[in-house]
């Protein structure tokens, strides 16, 4: 070694190179055992360029060194020396390092033929593979490569755990040294099906484990796939025993990498050029692979006849920073679009994604090959060594050159970014077709769990069509073919299934409106009529079907159903009920001994008072709502605090029981009446009895006080009225008259009359002032029940066993009017707070609705099981509540509409023509029309100027009842007792259509104002709406219906089940019913 080699000239230090021995270095024929030494360390520059030239490049561009070429391969002395000890005293080695850092070539082109060499060419037996998709078939294909034949071979393709010690033990001669190279180890992890994977990695360790010395088993992988090792223990234990980490070349060892290849081509590098290169080098993160590229393309394009590598064709080129990138571009750049299409699916097929590594994969050649153009693309490819091909013709292999080209080129970058769903789609697609192909060979039932389907086979079909998916292997086609069938089947099966599911359900939806017009039909189930109703439109909605039947029931339901809430938790009858000043709260007492106190917009039970040891006769809230009384059979009065529900204190002072409590107006004063004849006033603050009022010879039944609190009314059994003044307690007068005892007493709303209703049939109005009977009232054929003032004063009303109802005129005495309806005693008739509206309760169970300034009846609220006792409206009118003998009280929505508005008018002229009675007339709204409804069947038009028959109307199978026009005259409505509903047009006088839904004879049709609602009335007992001007939807009505039992489904006191509470959650979003 000379001080004036090349190698100082280029910057090299000599002293440098000289370690504990003589540096030596790898180079000529090796298998002779001669090493030689540098060239560049022997020679001057001069004495180099004066040797026999070489034009061939000594470097290898993107390809990677082979065994074969040992004698390009410079720089790495250190390592080859050390894993030539370290292979002397271990059997394994897991060599680590970054992609580009030179693994593979040490191992090739340094380690193997220093092994040989030490060895002897015959007695190592060189095994190399990479593991590929199946790395069982990569080892038997690496046996046929050496000497072994296709029968000894085949022991490598077993997918079993002990497949390499067999075919160590079966193949290997005792003095030979198997060298197993298994390059690019982390292709396990990116190519490999995770059950051929497994089973090889503990065929492996079984192999390791085993520990023959004439067995060595090198791995190279790259470091940054060590996290693959994680799920295999012991490959960590390999890693942690065996692992090396390859460093990067140092500038010594750069310098003998770079030059001395050239120099034995008899060429040297321009001065500086080596120290800019490996500059340019470092700066590139150290990628060998750009190294060799960028020096074989200098070779190229420099003069090499010449001597010299110049600077200036290395600046041309782009340096190591650019040259593979420019070069990469100027090939791209010759392509047209749709050859660099056609480049593009090529390098899509050979990159695959490992998170967010792009690594490199390797693709059959053939599958490039079946149209012209891409074969052209492939080959110029191929030529300009951007891509690598390996085998021979029919199983030859493509892959990109190196994974250096993936990082350095943009257009790649950019490609495999834009592309990034197609290239993990497509590693996926081969993993999970060859997982599918290898396990139909065993089990074809089992294998089709593996195929595709949905929206990732949906997704790959379309990709496939709009040709942005090609170039995919046999088994992945056969894979998506297989799938597409399979797909295809199972949606067949699916939606077989599906038909069977909807026709079950569609089925049960009918079934579940017939019951729930059962249930509605009985009585107390309209609430639970419609639950069963809305189950049914649920499961229209949820498969989009139509149904009638069930559409039917909806708005049947809807339409005539009106109880609104349902409160459950009495265990005897409801005695009495009252609503507390500001509507919210309700409070009810019962013969189970308790009072309840209720959430009337909810329908909670808010607490449940206890005190009383026998029936709650009377309950009141107080003025302010703060305070609650209570009397009892028990012969106590208590008062409660509303708030906290806890007993106030008990008044004790009568001898039986306590029938009617109630508050003065100022909530100062308590009166209560009781069956020992006696009223009492007590102190509300202290609980105190201020006074005993004695004069009645019987029970009092009654109690109240005037509006301003001064005057107290009582009604007893002796069938006497008695007016008290409240403050001395003295007996103002007596009003006698009645025949019998009197059930009801009330003040007017100005308190200077006093009602008053007995079993003599008869009413009586009083002057408060004087004590002097103004009037009686007579026209009931029964007992009177109840009587009150409308909120002007101005109209009263009474209820009676009679079964009627009777509006009078407070100041004439004269009878307005006579409502009928009810089939039993009317125990409960008030008016609303406006007055417009008036409601009964009778012992028939039913509830009915009046308008007060036409007597018509509105409608019937079914849904108590027994007598009606107590009806009344909330403060707001908005709310009715009633109290039962079948033990609940139920809140009702009172809102309506007006229904009946059509005058009748004075008779003109007689008409004749109807071969029987006439039942019903009415005029047109113009009054130029006359109908008439007749017992044969007919309705006739008549002019009514002149008197003469327009028409007849012919359909009804039995009497006409009633007709009348709509408000536009255009259209006739007619009912029947063959219980149905005809609509005509009254031009034409042809039939639009008949409703039927009655089970008994129509007594009464009419319009509503606007035209677009029908009302009926039938002998059924019901009273029908029915809606002319909209069809409602089916949506429209599970929301109308969702808003009318919102609350009673979550009322905790209603009774519904639990698994219905949800029943109308995200259907409508109203509190309550409204628009009827």
């Amino acid at each position: 070694m000379t001080d004036k080699s090349y190698y100082s000239e280029i910057g090299g230090d000599v002293k440098g190179l000289i370690g504990d021995g003589e540096f030596k270095g790898i180079a000529g024929d090796i298998s002779g055992g001669v090493i030689n030494q540098y060239i560049i360390t022997q020679k001057s520059g001069v004495e180099i360029q004066a040797q026999t030239l070489i034009t061939g490049s000594p470097y290898l561009g993107l390809r990677k060194f082979e065994v074969d070429d040992k004698d390009r391969f410079f720089g790495r002395d250190n390592w080859i020396i050390e894993l030539t000890d370290y292979l002397k005293q271990k059997n394994v080695l897991l060599l680590l390092g970054a992609s580009g850092s030179g693994k593979s070539s040490l191992v090739q082109a340094g380690l193997i033929p220093k092994l040989k060499d030490n060895l002897g060419a015959n007695k190592l037996v060189n095994l190399t593979f990479v593991p590929d998709v199946n790395p069982f078939e990569s080892f038997y294909g690496c046996l046929l490569g050496n000497r072994y034949t296709q029968s000894q071979a085949k022991l490598a393709q077993a997918v079993k755990e002990d497949t390499l010690i067999k075919v160590v033990e079966g193949l290997k001669n005792n003095s030979d040294l198997w060298f197993i190279f298994i390059d690019q180890f982390e292709e396990l992890f990116t190519r490999t099906p995770k059950t051929e994977r497994d089973i090889f990695i503990k065929s492996l360790v079984n192999l390791i484990q085993n520990n023959n010395s004439l067995v060595k088993i090198v791995m190279t992988m790259r470091a940054d796939f060590l996290d693959k090792l994680s799920p295999y223990p012991s490959l960590g234990k390999i890693h942690d025993q065996y692992s090396k980490m390859l460093t990067d070349m140092d500038e010594s060892e750069l310098r003998l990498a770079i030059a001395e290849p050239a120099a034995r081509n008899g060429v040297i590098f321009e001065k500086g050029l080596i120290n800019q290169i490996i500059a340019d080098f470092y700066e590139q993160a150290g990628s060998l692979p750009l190294l060799q590229y960028t020096l074989d393309l200098l070779w190229e394009k420099n003069h090499i006849q010449n001597r010299i590598l110049n600077n200036k064709i290395y600046q041309e080129i782009g340096g190591v920073t650019g040259a593979l990138e420019k070069q990469a571009d100027k090939i791209y750049s010759q392509f047209n679009e749709q050859q660099r299409k056609a480049a593009e699916e090529i390098f899509l097929e050979l990159i695959s994604l490992e998170g967010e590594k792009a690594v490199s994969r390797r693709a059959d050649k053939s599958s490039f090959e079946q149209e012209e153009m891409q074969r052209e693309v492939l080959y110029q490819l191929i030529d300009n060594r951007l891509l690598v091909s390996k085998g021979e013709d029919g199983k030859a292999t493509v892959e990109v050159a190196h994974e250096a080209l993936l990082r350095s080129w943009k257009v790649l970058q950019d490609l495999i970014r834009e592309k990034e769903e197609i290239i993990v789609l497509r590693s996926r697609l081969y993993a999970d077709a060859k997982q599918w192909d290898d396990l139909q060979k065993q089990d074809a039932v089992k294998a089709s769990s593996e195929l595709w389907g949905g929206s990732k086979l949906k997704r790959i079909v379309n990709l496939i069509k709009e040709k942005s998916l090609s170039n995919l292997d046999d088994v992945a086609v056969k894979f998506i073919k297989a799938s597409y069938h399979y797909q295809k089947q199972r949606e067949k099966i699916e939606a077989e299934r599906k038909r069977r599911e909807v026709d079950t359900e569609l089925s049960l939806a009918n079934s579940l409106s017939g019951y729930s017009l059962h249930l509605f039909n009985e009585e107390g189930k309209e609430l639970d009529a419609i639950v069963e109703a809305i189950k049914a439109g649920k499961i229209l909605q949820k498969h989009n079907a139509s149904n009638t039947k069930v559409i039917d029931a909806l708005q049947k339901i809807l339409v005539e159903g009106r109880e609104s809430n349902r409160l459950v938790g009495h265990n005897g009858s409801v005695n009495s009920v009252s609503f507390s000043s500001d509507g919210k709260t309700l409070v009810s007492g019962s013969r189970d001994k308790t009072i309840k106190l209720w959430n009337v917009e909810t329908g909670k039970e808010i607490r449940t008072l206890k005190g009383h040891d026998s029936y709650v006769l009377s309950v009141n809230f107080s003025p302010d709502g703060k305070t609650l009384v209570s009397g009892s059979w028990d012969k106590t009065i208590k008062l409660w605090n509303v708030e906290t529900g806890k007993e106030i204190r008990t008044l004790k002072g009568h001898d039986s029981a306590v029938i009617s409590v109630n508050f003065s107006p100022d909530g100062k004063t308590l009166v209560s009446g009781s069956y020992d004849n006696t009223i009492k006033l007590w102190n509300v603050e202290t609980g105190k009895e201020i006074r005993t009022l004695k004069g009645h010879d019987s029970y009092v039944l009654s109690v109240n006080f005037s509006p301003d609190g001064k005057t107290l009314v009582s009604g007893s059994e002796d069938n006497t009225i008695k007016l008290w003044n409240v403050e001395t307690g003295q007996e103002i007068r007596t009003l006698k008259g009645h025949g019998s005892f009197f059930n009801s007493v009330n003040f007017s709303p100005d308190g200077k009359t006093l009602v008053s209703g007995s079993e003599d049939n008869t009413i009586k109005l009083w002057n408060v002032e004087t004590g002097q009977e103004i009037r009686t009232l007579k026209g009931h054929d029964s007992t009177v029940y109840s009587v009150n003032f409308s909120p002007d004063g101005k109209t009263l009303v009474s209820g009676s066993v009679d079964k009627t109802i009777k509006l009078w005129n407070v100041e004439t005495g004269q009878e307005i009017r006579t409502l009928k309806g009810h089939d039993s005693t009317v125990y409960s008739v008030n008016f609303s707070p406006d007055g417009k509206t008036l409601v009964s309760g009778s012992v028939d169970k039913t509830i009915k609705l009046w308008n007060g300034s036409t007597g018509k009846e509105i409608r019937t609220l079914k849904g108590h099981d027994s007598g009606v006792y107590s009806v009344n409206f909330s403060p707001d009118g908005k709310t009715l509540v009633s109290g039962s003998v079948d033990n609940t009280i139920k809140l009702w929505n009172v809102e309506t509409g007006k229904l009946w508005d059509v005058e009748t008018g004075e008779e003109i002229l007689t008409l004749k023509g109807h071969d029987s009675a006439v039942y019903s007339v009415n005029f047109s709204p113009d009054g130029k029309t006359l109908v008439s409804g007749s017992v044969d069947k007919t309705i006739k038009l008549w002019n009514v100027e002149t008197g003469q028959e327009i028409r007849t109307l012919k359909g009804h199978d039995e009497l006409v009842t009633s007709v009348n026009f709509s408000p536009d005259g255009k259209t006739l409505v007619s009912g029947s007792w063959d219980k149905t509903i005809k609509l005509w047009n009254v031009e034409t006088g042809k039939e639009i259509r008949t409703l039927k839904g009655h089970d008994e004879l129509v007594t009464s049709v009419n319009f509503s104002p606007d035209g677009k609602t029908l009302v009926s009335g039938s002998a059924d007992k019901t009273i029908k709406l029915w809606n002319l001007g909209t069809d409602w939807g089916l949506s429209d009505l599970m929301e109308r219906s969702c808003d009318w039992v919102r609350v009673y489904l979550h009322n905790p006191n209603s009774g519904v089940r639990e698994e219905d509470r949800g029943l109308c959650d995200g259907i409508g979003g109203k509190s309550s019913v409204s628009g009827f």
